[in-house]
């Protein structure tokens, strides 16, 4: 027996809810942890005054340019957190291949929708023509016993 269209979806929409949700757990977690983030990595700046935020990025590329070693006092642990801004671009990357995959398979479980109701179309329009052809036959057998019973 073939498993309905909506199965089979629902099976497709079970097997990505894992994903979504490792995601949707990581999206959490940087919301959360975000301040403090913030306040351990540009505590020395105010991060309202976007013409500091340009001094701070000036004073980066500078620090690069010069090949002075980067000031990492602002990272209490003493390794380079992850930047929110990479990992947020991962997360769009992957949001982005899953809707694709998803739009992929809607679109085909779409196409065998459309298939499944044009063979039930062709079903309903032969099944109205037998059942006329049927009634064709019921009448000319009805005719031909009323001519015998009268003979």
């Amino acid at each position: 027996m073939t498993r309905s269209h909506s199965e089979a979806l629902h099976e497709s929409l079970t097997r990505h809810h894992g994903s979504v949700n490792v995601v949707l757990r990581a999206v959490v977690i940087m919301a959360q942890h975000r301040d403090a983030f913030v306040q351990e990595r540009y505590g020395q700046y105010d991060l309202s005054d976007p013409f500091l935020a340009l001094q701070r990025d000036s004073e980066v590329l500078e620090g690069r340019e010069q090949g002075q070693p980067q000031d990492h006092s602002h990272n209490v642990r003493g390794h380079v957190s992850p930047n929110p801004l990479a990992v947020l671009k991962l997360v769009m990357t992957h949001c982005k291949r899953m809707q694709e995959k998803m739009m992929a398979q809607l679109a085909a479980a779409e196409s065998r929708h459309r298939r499944v109701i044009a063979d039930l179309e062709e079903e309903k329009r032969r099944h109205a023509q037998d059942t006329a052809e049927g009634d064709d036959v019921t009448y000319m057998l009805e005719k031909e016993r009323e001519r015998l019973l009268q003979q």
